[in-house]
């Protein structure tokens, strides 16, 4: 029998794991291909969801799960996380050697699985590599793993050319669009939560806000700010929060959003959702508020605006319906009442949409593969000379 192309998923979140779902699928019913999950993070996490669960139920097979302690209080223990990830994806790598592991995004503990995976010469596919935000840590991180990486697949062309500025070779590079700004439309109601249903069309708000990292305001003055805006409008409108990540302080946030929606009969708090959970409810309210990617990438494909807040997401490409705002709630607040009075009268575009993206990551990751056996030394590419 032939031998299998052996290819892994690292994943430390509900986020990164709902955005690659369709794609992966593909791959994990690939006969040619033996396909794993390495878990860590917060998806193994119970106070943050325990989205193992998810996964499993996806019919997905968990190869390796580090499990970690999620205290985020002090930058300190995020630190310690990081080098503990290294520590055992270090010594799993050792003993576990991968035709090409998949990674997305920038987030910290995945950085440490790059960093071993690269270490022990595991051939990385980075995705959402060469995009900007510069108000967190994520920004240096994103770029880091870049530079680790063998192949990479861009949401926009934009970002395509900056990875090819980094250095990388541009046959490498691929632009195929985001995952996410396509499966979101594909919404399967038997995993929508039961309680969602019972909200109203149109008259609710997401809320998904997390730390911002280098900002200068404490993580406990920016929630403030969100919630002095939305008390103007609690009375006539539904809001609906959503846990934030393991990001440094994170509990911060939701240990006051937990406090707040105790107080107001017309806020809800769900500490983790299912993708489709999540998705259905983005597409049934006026708009997400806070500064998550999702609203970036994924809400314009939904119908629904997006409250950009602060400086988290700042530098990404975003489209017509994305409404960048100050961490202050004043200017939240007229936000607010600006998506209010815009409903149905934007039409709303979303450039990170490519159509069957799914379908062209899967082809190129089998393209990939057919070529691995080819891998020499990592190349840096030089666009221009200095004299």
């Amino acid at each position: 029998m032939e031998n299998k192309y052996k290819v892994a998923f690292a994943t430390g979140s509900r986020a990164d794991y709902g955005i690659v779902r369709k794609y992966i699928s593909m791959l994990n019913e690939d006969p040619s291909i033996d396909f794993s999950i390495l878990a860590t993070g917060a998806l193994l996490d119970e106070k943050f969801g325990n989205a193992k669960t998810i996964v499993e139920e996806d019919g997905f097979r968990i190869a390796f799960e580090c499990k970690v302690d999620n205290k985020s209080e002090k930058l300190s223990d995020t630190t310690n996380i990081m080098a503990f990830v290294l520590q055992e994806f270090g010594k799993f790598f050792e003993e576990n050697k991968y035709d090409l592991l998949l990674i997305l995004g920038d987030r910290y503990e995945i950085y440490s699985v790059a960093i071993a995976a690269a270490m022990n010469r595991i051939p990385i596919l980075h995705i959402h590599g060469g995009e900007i935000t510069l108000a967190n840590y994520d920004e240096f991180i994103r770029h880091s793993i870049t530079k680790m990486a063998r192949f990479h697949f861009t949401s926009t062309e934009e970002y395509r050319k900056r990875v090819i500025q980094m250095g990388e070779v541009p046959e490498n590079v691929y632009y195929l669009g985001a995952l996410g700004a396509e499966n979101c439309k594909y919404i399967d109601m038997n995993h929508v939560d039961k309680r969602l249903l019972e909200f109203p069309e149109k008259k609710i708000f997401t809320v998904l806000f997390h730390p911002e990292t280098l900002n200068a305001q404490s993580p406990l003055e920016q929630i403030n700010e969100l919630l002095y805006a939305i008390n103007n409008y609690i009375e006539n409108y539904q809001f609906v929060f959503i846990g934030s990540n393991a990001d440094t302080a994170s509990e911060v946030i939701t240990n006051r959003v937990q406090e707040y929606c105790k107080e107001k009969s017309n806020a809800h708090f769900f500490v983790n959702l299912h993708p489709d959970s999540y998705h259905y409810l983005v597409k049934k309210s006026l708009a997400l508020i806070g500064n998550s990617s999702s609203g970036i990438i994924e809400v314009p494909s939904l119908g629904s605006f997006t409250i950009n807040i602060g400086n988290r997401q700042a530098g990404r490409v975003r489209g017509n319906s994305v409404i960048d705002v100050v961490c202050d709630c004043k200017a939240i607040d007229k936000a607010i009442a600006e998506v209010i009075n815009m409903v149905n009268c934007v039409e709303i575009k979303n450039p990170y949409y490519k159509k069957n993206s799914a379908v062209l990551y899967y082809q190129t990751t089998k393209k990939i593969l057919a070529q691995a056996y080819k891998l020499d030394y990592k190349k840096f590419y030089d666009i221009c000379y200095l004299k």
